[in-house]
C-alpha cells in the first residue's frame, strides 16, 4: 500500500497529513500482524510467557499455597485478554485500533456539533484552506508599500514595520502554523502506530506482577493518543474557526485598496498562540492519563489471604490445638520463671515461718506474737486469720507431760 506523495505549493498541508494518517494506518495493522503470525518471534516470546505462567501456577498448587476461586479466575481472564489482544486481529482492530485513530475524530464531531468545522478528512481541508489564505496575504503584502514614494530630494515615506518587518511576521506566521500542525498530529499518530503495532509483545507481559507495570504504561499510552489527538483536533478546528474569517477581512481589505499595518503581527501572534495552546493540553493530558492514583482491576492482582482473627467464640478452638499456639519469646519465658521461683520460695518461707510459730507455741504453751520492731511484724495478706499452733488433743499432751 503505496501513501500520496508530497509535493511543494497549493495542498502541500493536506498530503502531508494524508501521508502520516496513511504511514500510521500502515504501521498499526500490518506491524501487528506481521508480529502476531505463528513464526515471529513475538509469537515465540508470547508462547514462552503463556507456558511460564501455566507452570508457576501449577507449582503454587503442587507446594500446597492457598489459591481461592478468584485467582482462577483472574488467571483465566488474564490468559484471555492477551490471546485476545496479541492473536486476534478483529477483535483488536474493533477494541484498540479504530478506537485510537478513528474514534477521536468521530467523537469530536460528537461534541463540536454545527459550531465547528468537521473532524476528520474535512478538517485538512480547511486547513489547507487556511494555509492559502496566509499564502494570500504573504503575496499581497500589509500594503505599507504605498506610501513610500521614493521622490529626489525627499526623505522616502516613513510608513515602515518599527517592531516587526512585514515579510518576516509572514513567513514566521505561516512557518509556525506548519510546523505546529503537523507536528502535534504527526507525533500522536505515529505514537499510536508504534504502540498498536507492538501490542502482540506487551500483551504477554499482563501475565506477571513484575511486567505488569509495563502493560499499564502501553495502555496509558494508547488512552494519552486517543485523548490527544481528539483535544488537538478540537483546538485545531477552533484555530480554523477564529483564522478564517480573519483572513478573508484582511485579504478583503488589501483588494479594495486599504493597508492592514496589524495584520503580520497578528497573524504571528494567532499561529504562535495556538501552538502554545496545543503543547500546554498535551501536557495537560498526558497528566491525566499518566496520574499516579489511576489503578489496575483488582482482579488482576493476587488474592491475599489473610488468618482469620480469634474472636471471644474461637478462643477455645484455637487453644485446643497445641500446634498453633503462639511461641513465648525468651524474654518473656524468663520472666515467667522467674515469678514462678519468687512466687515458691515466697510459699515456702510461709510454710517454715509457721511450723516455727507452732512448736514456739506448743512449748511455751500459748501463740507467740512478734513485737512492732521484730523481724515478724509484717505478716502476709491473710495470715491474720489462719491458725499458728498446732492443734493437740488432752491424750497427746498427757503423754507429753509423763515423758
Amino acid at each position: 500500500m503505496a501513501c500520496p506523495a508530497v509535493t511543494t505549493g497549493q495542498g502541500f498541508l493536506t498530503e502531508t497529513l494524508s501521508h502520516l494518517d496513511c504511514q500510521a494506518q500502515i504501521v498499526g495493522s500490518y506491524g501487528f500482524q506481521s508480529l502476531a503470525n505463528s513464526g515471529s518471534p513475538a509469537s515465540s516470546l508470547l508462547t514462552a510467557l503463556l507456558t511460564l505462567f501455566v507452570a508457576l501456577f501449577g507449582i503454587r498448587l503442587l507446594f500446597g499455597r492457598r489459591v481461592g476461586p478468584g485467582d482462577a479466575v483472574g488467571a483465566v481472564l488474564k490468559i484471555g485478554i492477551v490471546l485476545t489482544l496479541a492473536l486476534s486481529w478483529p477483535a483488536f482492530r474493533t477494541l484498540a485500533y479504530d478506537t485510537v485513530l478513528h474514534g477521536p475524530a468521530q467523537l469530536g464531531a460528537t461534541i463540536g456539533g454545527d459550531a465547528l468545522p468537521e473532524l476528520g478528512d474535512g478538517l485538512a481541508g480547511r486547513l489547507q484552506q487556511v494555509d492559502d489564505g496566509i499564502i494570500a496575504l504573504t503575496q499581497v503584502g500589509s500594503g505599507r508599500q504605498v506610501g513610500s514614494l521614493d521622490v529626489p530630494g525627499e526623505q522616502p515615506g516613513s510608513f515602515q514595520g518599527i517592531a516587526l518587518q512585514d515579510e518576516s511576521a509572514l513567513g514566521y506566521g505561516r512557518t509556525i502554523f506548519l510546523g505546529a500542525t503537523i507536528g502535534m498530529l504527526g507525533a500522536l499518530r505515529i505514537a499510536a502506530a508504534l504502540l498498536l503495532a507492538l501490542t502482540p509483545v506487551i500483551a504477554g507481559l499482563l501475565l506477571f506482577d513484575v511486567t505488569r507495570g509495563i502493560f499499564a504504561g502501553w495502555l496509558r499510552g494508547l488512552v494519552l493518543t486517543a485523548l490527544g489527538s481528539l483535544g488537538i483536533s478540537l483546538l485545531l478546528a477552533i484555530e480554523v474557526a477564529v483564522m478564517e474569517p480573519w483572513l478573508e477581512d484582511a485579504l478583503n481589505r488589501r483588494t479594495l485598496g486599504y493597508a492592514t499595518p496589524g495584520a503580520p503581527t497578528e497573524l504571528l501572534a494567532l499561529s504562535l498562540g495556538f501552538a502554545l495552546a496545543g503543547f500546554t493540553l498535551l501536557a495537560v493530558l498526558t497528566r491525566v492519563a499518566f496520574q499516579n492514583s489511576w489503578p489496575m482491576a483488582s482482579w488482576l492482582q493476587p488474592a491475599v489471604h489473610a488468618e482469620p482473627v480469634p474472636t471471644e467464640r474461637t478462643v477455645p478452638a484455637v487453644l485446643d490445638r497445641s500446634s498453633d499456639l503462639p511461641v513465648h519469646s525468651r524474654a518473656v519465658a524468663v520472666s515467667e520463671a522467674m515469678m514462678a521461683t519468687i512466687r515458691r520460695e515466697e510459699r515456702f518461707d510461709d510454710r517454715r515461718e509457721g511450723r516455727r510459730l507452732s512448736e514456739v507455741a506448743v512449748r511455751g504453751g500459748g501463740p507467740v506474737t512478734a513485737t512492732a520492731g521484730g523481724a515478724g511484724g509484717a505478716q502476709a495478706l491473710g495470715s491474720s486469720y489462719r491458725r499458728n499452733s498446732r492443734r493437740a488433743s488432752g491424750a497427746h499432751q498427757r503423754r507429753n507431760d509423763t515423758r
